[in-house]
């Protein structure tokens, strides 16, 4: 019986070749969004989802006056472990930020993520040696791993069993330096613990003496613990223990904050939530282009319906039940959705890169999954539902006389229904469209505004001071005063943070007339305003290496706009600030810098000259500002100097383009444009089909109605007029509903940014514009087909 009526749904769909065709590309090109938006969202959200305690591991953090740090003292991991039960283990971990780590083998390989954890951080992450055990015996200590890609780089083929742990130079061959690689890490799934490079060895044994507030702590909690008691507890025990010993920065002295791992990638509390609000923005495009295309699915069945009215008068005449014709017209609208589905699975296995390049990522690996096809199971029998379920009973509810009659045309549920799905279609694409335009806008404004700083032409040598003595009167001051020697280079200089990296200034608690103030502080040279061309609004920058160097009891700072702000001076310059255990005299104003982003607002900052905030935050990252167009030789000189470096032998030189650093900030926010634009191309073309599959319908249905009026002296404007007055009326009612909506929404989406355009009225107007000019476009041709034809064609039968 079920596959009688499978057959004879084919041959209904078969019959209806153009309709079943259009119906078929429509439901595609929702099942092609819905599949691409939710193999992204399934790797974004398994991020360690693997580990067998993901709801039981948390970040320990510390939190004051609504700032954010993921960076807690090196004993704060074995104190917790020691000292609560409820914690089952609590490990460290500490990223290398100067630059890349060189392993010398075979090949020299440049790191570029190297970190180290400890054997307990390596426990919480589940790191397994893919060639043997983690560790191979008791007095075994340390247990360095590293990839299958870089092993193969850096050992001959025949060594890649690690039967006993291989010593490696690394850093510089010039230092005899040495690491022991005990094996290849194992590749568990996605996760934070995911380096070329994982050196796992106690911290205090690798980096004795070094900042005690740079490392992240992670706990592993047993299962049913009470969490807000537990922060508690782990506060109490750190105002104790180590806080209340140490004089930490101004950050350090806050309170603790557990942040669950299941945040972390997405929307951790020291970080942005933009990749969070991307998933959820993306997520219900998808669901939204779905429904759309199910909408223009059901708005085409009920303008198809009008040539079935006969075949569905002599379904009843002949004895067919309403369950019947009902269960009819879903296995039609089945088999057209499941068709569709399996088109667009088909062209995505084949295309294979679209997620590669809106995502930066590779659609093959995720899409042949049990997950996709739950999801694609799901969106079949949804969107089967959603667009046949309502006109499938509607239709089989007439009375056989009145379908032989052709009396449904001129029902007001069905045009009720068709005129709502219309309506819906056009305020989803004004929404699209005004969204296009609002994230373009947005995005434009951050690449082309002013951000206090000047990143073109600027060439940043990460690590490169590493390798030189980084003292005022060292090599490094003397390799800068070289390089500025050369008429290729307009300036060189060196800070301790960088614009567009990811490591933010260090927030330091300063004094000024009794009044305490929490300001970020920025290690810098005498040459760090001039190479960025930041602007100096007051005092002057006098100061020499000569003149550091001799007067060594005075510190100088300059202080950005923000700064002066909070000290509430009329005349900054000569003030005194105290700070870091010595007392800066202020001797400049410089403007704001948004160095570190649009999301966040500037923070009162200051530079001084000596580091005298803490010596361990080098200032590695050598900045060349060229000539226009000598960039590629400043490149070539500094490449020079480092090959006559003792310390660089067989080591290649890292370098990279502020511009293009500082545009990894907003790289997600291109990716969602990217992704925006595409889903407004879809949402926009199923909207066209719904237009154009209801102005067929209407001039079918209005096709009498038309040649009366031709007959009694209409001329062909004013029937173009009245077959497309209803379509205006209902953009008008979608305008109405859709722009208060869109407004909210877009206008939200803004308040992530701490700088930001303001929503105009004319990206509504542009957006209306060109709706209108689709709808115009998708009904014109019909429209004034129908208005020129010959009357007699139509009245012929009466």
């Amino acid at each position: 019986m079920i596959l009688n009526e499978i057959k004879i749904a084919w041959r209904s769909l078969y019959k209806n070749k153009a309709f079943s065709l259009l119906n078929t590309f429509g439901l595609m090109l929702g099942f092609t969004g819905f599949l691409l938006s939710y193999q992204y969202i399934n790797r974004e959200t398994s991020y360690d989802k693997w580990n067998p305690n993901y709801d039981q591991i948390y970040l320990v953090g510390l939190t004051d006056k609504g700032g954010f740090s993921d960076e807690t003292n090196v004993m704060l991991a074995p104190l917790l472990k020691e000292s609560l039960p409820e914690i089952v283990t609590a490990g460290r971990k500490i990223n290398y930020n100067f630059g890349t780590y060189p392993l010398f083998g075979e090949n020299t390989v440049l790191v570029k993520n190297a970190a180290v954890i400890d054997s307990a951080a390596a426990h919480i992450f589940q790191v397994e040696n893919k060639t043997g055990s983690l560790y191979r015996s008791k007095i075994q200590n340390e247990a360095t791993l590293v990839k299958e890609t870089v092993a193969q780089k850096i050992f001959k083929k025949g060594d890649l069993n690690f039967d006993t742990p291989k010593s490696i130079p690394v850093l510089s061959l010039q230092l005899d330096q040495h690491e022991f690689i005990y094996g290849i890490s194992k590749d568990n799934g996605l996760s934070l613990i995911d380096h070329d490079l994982l050196v796992i060895k106690e911290p205090e044994d690798v980096f004795a003496g070094e900042n005690p507030f740079s490392y992240q702590t992670y706990i592993q909690v047993k299962d049913g613990t009470n969490i807000p008691e537990l922060v508690k507890k782990i506060d109490a025990l750190y105002q104790d223990k180590i806080a209340s010993k140490v004089q930490p920065p101004t950050l350090m002295k806050g309170e603790i904050y557990l942040d669950p791992l299941s945040h972390l990638h997405l929307r951790p509390k020291t970080g942005s939530n933009t990749p969070y609000l991307m998933l959820w923005i993306i997520g219900s495009i998808s669901i939204i282009i779905l429904i759309l295309a199910s909408a223009n699915f059901a708005n085409m069945i009920i303008a198809q319906a009008d040539r079935r009215i006969k075949e569905l008068a002599l379904k009843k005449i002949l004895g067919s039940s309403r369950w019947a014709i009902i269960r009819q017209l879903l296995l039609e609208v089945f088999i057209l959705t499941f068709i569709a589905a399996a088109c667009s699975f088909m062209i995505l296995n084949i295309t294979g890169n679209i997620l590669q390049k809106w995502f930066n990522d590779d659609l093959k690996q995720y899409i042949l999954n049990q997950d996709t096809l739950l999801y694609l199971s799901i969106g079949i029998v949804g969107t089967t539902c959603l667009s046949g379920i309502y006109p499938a009973f509607v239709l089989s509810g007439f009375k056989s006389v009145h379908l032989l009659k052709g009396k449904l045309n001129h029902t007001q549920g069905k045009s009720m229904l068709q005129s709502s799905l219309l309506v819906f279609q056009i305020s989803v694409a004004l929404l699209f469209i005004s969204g296009m335009i609002v994230i373009h806008s947005q995005i434009n404004y951050i690449q082309t505004t002013d951000k206090g700083f000047e990143p073109e032409q600027v060439i940043n040598f990460k690590g490169l001071g590493m390798y030189y003595d980084n003292k005022l009167d060292g090599t490094y001051q003397n390799l800068k005063e070289r390089l500025e020697q050369n008429p290729s280079i307009l300036s060189v200089a060196s800070a301790t943070n960088i614009p567009g990296e990811a490591e933010l200034p260090l927030t330091v608690q300063f004094k000024h007339n009794h009044k305490q103030l929490d300001l970020e502080h920025i290690g810098i040279d005498k040459n760090y305003f001039n190479t960025l061309n930041i602007a100096i609004l007051k005092g002057d920058i006098p100061i020499s290496i000569k003149q550091l160097l001799q007067d060594s009891s005075s510190h100088y700072a300059v202080i950005n706009e923000s700064a002066a702000a909070s000290l509430n001076v009329d005349q900054p310059i000569g003030a005194q600030i105290a700070g870091c255990d010595v007392n800066f005299q202020i001797v400049a104003v410089v403007k704001d810098t948004k160095a570190y982003g649009f999301e966040n607002n500037v923070k009162p900052t200051v530079y001084s000259y000596k580091n005298e905030c803490g010596t361990v935050r080098p200032q590695g990252t050598l900045m060349v500002k060229a000539i226009k167009g000598k960039v590629d030789q400043a490149i070539e000189i500094v490449k020079k100097e480092w090959q006559q470096n003792p310390s660089t032998k067989s080591l290649p030189l890292e370098y990279a383009f502020m511009d293009q650093q500082y545009a990894l900030l907003y790289k997600k926010q291109e990716e969602m444009q990217t992704a925006f634009n595409s889903f407004t191309f879809l949402a926009v073309i199923i909207a066209a089909l719904g237009l154009f599959s209801m102005a067929a319908c209407q001039v079918t249905v209005r096709k009498k109605e038309m040649s009366v009026r031709k007959v009694l002296g209409a001329s062909v404007k004013t029937i173009f007029i009245q077959l497309n007055k209803p379509f205006f009326q209902l953009f008008v009612i979608g305008g109405l509903v859709s722009i208060p909506l869109t407004y909210l929404i877009l206008n939200k989406w803004l308040e992530n940014f701490a700088y930001r355009i303001e929503l105009q009225w004319w990206y509504f107007t542009i957006a209306l514009a060109i709706i209108f000019i689709i709808i115009c476009i998708s009904i014109g041709y019909q429209t004034i087909r129908a208005a020129k034809a010959n009357p007699i064609d139509s009245l012929r039968n009466e």
